[in-house]
């Protein structure tokens, strides 16, 4: 089996109730460009915090799936990390004033009630 090293990758969701979890961390290819690319840990136990940055050592797990696209099938290949070794690197950041206020505003709105303001 090959072993995967993520270094510094953000903790994004939790999968499950078992301690699973995805993260993801950028790449940028010599053209400038960048994307994010994700990777799902297969652990036991609490998760990170989401937000919290983590590297993470582990067995080498990949899936091909196919989906549904306007253009015909399309093929993806979801890549997890098993048995995994996780270090917390950092804690998530504290949301800003703008970020609470703009969730405050997303729920209010979600819901159909008043702001409380």
């Amino acid at each position: 089996m090959a072993l995967i090293k993520i270094e510094s990758a953000e903790v994004l969701r939790h999968v499950g109730s078992r301690g699973a979890f995805a993260v993801g961390e950028y790449i940028t290819l010599p053209t400038g460009a960048s994307f994010q690319k994700q990777y799902t840990v297969w652990s036991e136990g609490e998760a990170p915090a989401i937000g919290a940055v983590v590297s993470v050592i582990g067995q080498l797990g990949m899936k091909i799936r196919e989906y549904p696209a306007p253009s015909g099938m399309k093929h993806a290949i979801d890549v997890s990390v098993n048995e995994p070794e996780v270090t917390v690197l950092g804690a998530p950041k504290p949301a800003t004033v703008e970020e609470t206020a703009a969730a405050i505003v997303d729920i209010a709105t979600s819901t159909g009630k008043e702001l409380p303001f």
